[in-house]
C-alpha cells in the first residue's frame, strides 16, 4: 500500500480541512501500476520537490502519460487534457524512447535554472527541466521568479512554479469542461 501523504505547516482551518479531506476515498494513495488512464479525464503534476527525483523516469507514469498523447492522434480537438506545474513538469520527463521525447514541439514553462539553483537541493537534482525541454525539441519559457507564468499548447497546459498553481488549475478546468461540453459524435 502506498505511503499516506504528509501534511506540514497546519493551523486549525487547514487541520479541519484535512481531517475532511482523509475521510474522502481519493486520500489513499494508489500505486501507479493499478491507475487505467482510460477512467480519467485529466492529469494534474501539482509542484512538488521530490517529482524530479521520482516522476521523471517513472515507466508506469509514462505509460499512463502515454495514453493522453495517444488519444491526440485520434481526436484531434478536445483532448484529455494534461496540467504539470513547477517541479510536477518533470513527471512529462518519463514519457521519452531512444528516439523522441512524447511532447517535442510543444511550447511549455517550468522552472527555470535560476528558480532551481535557489533551493537547498539543486545539487542533487537529478534533471534541469529548461535543459531538458530545450534539448528535446521543445520550446521553453519563464517569467522572473516567483512569477504567475503559464503556458497552454493544444492539451498541455504547464506553469512555472508555485505561484502559477492557481492560474493553471483554473485553465486545466475550462479544458475539461469544453471537453465535456463537446458532442464528438
Amino acid at each position: 500500500m502506498a505511503k499516506a501523504i504528509d501534511f506540514v505547516k497546519q493551523d486549525d482551518n487547514s487541520r479541519k480541512w484535512l481531517n475532511e479531506f482523509r475521510t474522502k476515498p481519493f486520500a489513499t494513495p494508489v500505486r501507479l501500476e493499478t491507475i487505467e488512464a482510460s477512467r480519467y479525464s485529466a492529469l494534474l503534476f501539482p509542484d512538488s520537490p521530490g517529482a524530479l527525483h521520482d516522476l521523471s523516469s517513472n515507466s508506469e507514469l509514462a505509460n499512463i502519460i502515454q495514453h493522453f498523447i495517444h488519444e491526440q492522434n485520434f481526436l484531434s480537438l478536445f483532448l484529455e487534457p494534461i496540467c504539470a506545474i513547477g517541479s510536477g513538469v518533470g513527471a512529462l520527463c518519463s514519457v521519452k524512447d531512444q528516439h523522441k521525447w512524447g511532447f517535442s514541439n510543444y511550447s511549455m514553462t517550468g522552472p527555470s535554472v535560476y528558480e532551481l539553483a535557489q533551493t537547498s537541493g539543486f545539487g542533487d537534482i537529478p534533471i534541469i527541466l529548461e535543459d531538458f525541454i530545450k534539448d528535446n525539441d521543445a520550446t521553453f519559457s519563464a517569467t522572473l521568479p516567483n512569477s504567475v507564468h503559464i503556458v497552454v499548447d493544444r492539451h498541455l497546459i504547464t506553469g512555472q512554479n508555485e505561484a502559477s498553481t492557481l492560474t493553471a488549475v483554473q485553465n486545466l478546468i475550462l479544458l475539461v469542461n469544453a471537453r465535456q461540453g463537446k458532442n464528438l459524435n
